[in-house]
């Protein structure tokens, strides 16, 4: 299971988006931005889009479910990937 997180850690860093701090809290993968934004939806729905595209065609099958949380400041919205393996 943390395996799995450190090469999704890994590949976000490598793959992704490079600019960005990313831990493991709790079972969940912390994603901060950088800077405080004045429009957090649209980058945190971009960010989002990024994440899941680079992970969905890297770890295409998943027998667990992937949590993040995007932080920024004060702003702070999660989101799911679920198993994508019976």
């Amino acid at each position: 299971m943390e395996l799995l997180r450190e090469n999704i850690l890994d590949l976000i860093r490598n793959s992704c988006s490079s600019h960005l701090e990313l831990n493991v809290f709790n079972g969940h993968i912390i994603v901060n931005l950088p800077d405080a934004e004045k429009d957090f939806r649209s980058i945190y729905n971009k960010v989002k889009q990024e994440i899941k595209k680079c992970i969905r065609q890297h770890f295409p099958d998943r027998d667990e479910e992937l949590l993040f949380e995007i932080r920024n400041c004060s702003w702070n919205c999660s989101f799911k990937l679920g198993k994508t393996t019976l």
